[in-house]
């Protein structure tokens, strides 16, 4: 799996398992349900939020990072992990707070939530139709409860009917879509239990988002200083290897200038090919580098 972004998301959903493991008494790497079938804390909504000067692009090759992490019950199936991310050189670790944490205030800091379930196959020889499926020994009873109103399931439940988390108040769609397909390649966006990796999603969308780019006669070097604060991304399903998926991608404009400079939308929407069935929704937003 190739790109600095999707490896970044990776290291932080590994930092997400490690959370749980350590807080929930099951070892997220070894998990196998009642029938000894095994099971899989699978990402259903990952969310990284940060700001023009610190963004999930600015961490680089030999930063030291500062990471508090707090983990949140959501039943028996369900754990929802949030991540504040910043330089090391920053202040002292004090715990996730939610009020602070859902006001992004600070600008040099990333917030990531992780919205996880647990899944097993239905099928051996098969990444379609998951099901639930939690572990013995899981505990969740302990964990604080996240206030209501900061539950993500209205976000993905908008990804879920409206296949975007535009706020079309905000934002009008500027330009026709663009489809593009991508097969899933078995050499590098397969994980160890021969799942779509939650990782290679950021990829495919990046793949999808370049080829917008061009599109709009704008050069790789741009796209390699893109500035993305705010992604979002809801995973409704996974694939085999060798699986064509095709990307709609769609631009939108904002009606009006937040925080004082411009910014844009984009929706990736991936699907099965052959079968239709929605894989995954992702809204980017992106506004000017501070050299721009």
């Amino acid at each position: 799996m190739c790109g600095h972004n999707s490896l970044f998301a990776g290291q932080i959903g590994d930092w997400t398992w490690d959370a749980v493991s350590a807080l929930c008494g099951i070892d997220v790497l070894n998990a196998r349900d009642a029938s000894g079938a095994p099971t899989y804390l699978s990402f259903y909504y990952y969310r990284i939020r940060g700001s023009r000067r610190f963004h999930l692009r600015t961490p680089a090759f030999g930063d030291r990072l500062r990471v508090t992490s707090t983990v949140f019950g959501f039943g028996s199936e369900s754990v929802l992990t949030l991540h504040r991310i910043t330089p090391a050189r920053s202040g002292g670790t004090t715990p996730v707070d939610p009020d602070e944490f859902y006001r992004f205030g600070d600008a040099d800091c990333l917030y990531v939530e992780n919205f996880n379930r647990w899944v097993a196959r239905s099928r051996d020889d098969s990444n379609e139709n998951l099901v639930r499926s939690a572990p013995p020994g899981f505990r969740y009873e302990h964990l604080p409860v996240l206030p209501a109103r900061y539950s993500p399931r209205d976000a993905y439940h908008r990804a879920r009917t409206a296949l975007s988390f535009v706020d079309t108040d905000r934002y009008r769609a500027d330009g026709d879509e663009l489809r593009a397909e991508y097969h899933v390649d078995p050499s590098r966006d397969l994980n160890g239990a021969r799942l779509l990796y939650f990782a290679s999603y950021f990829s495919i969308v990046d793949w999808a988002l370049l080829r917008l780019w061009r599109r709009l006669g704008r050069d790789d070097r741009s796209f390699l200083d893109r500035v993305v604060v705010d992604q979002q991304l809801c995973y409704l399903g996974n694939a085999d290897a060798g699986t064509v998926l095709t990307a709609s991608v769609r631009r939108w404009r904002a009606t009006e200038v937040a925080d004082g400079y411009p910014d844009e939308a984009v929706d990736v929407v991936l699907r099965d090919r052959n079968a239709g069935r929605v894989l995954a929704v992702c809204t980017l937003r992106l506004v000017p580098a501070e050299s721009q």
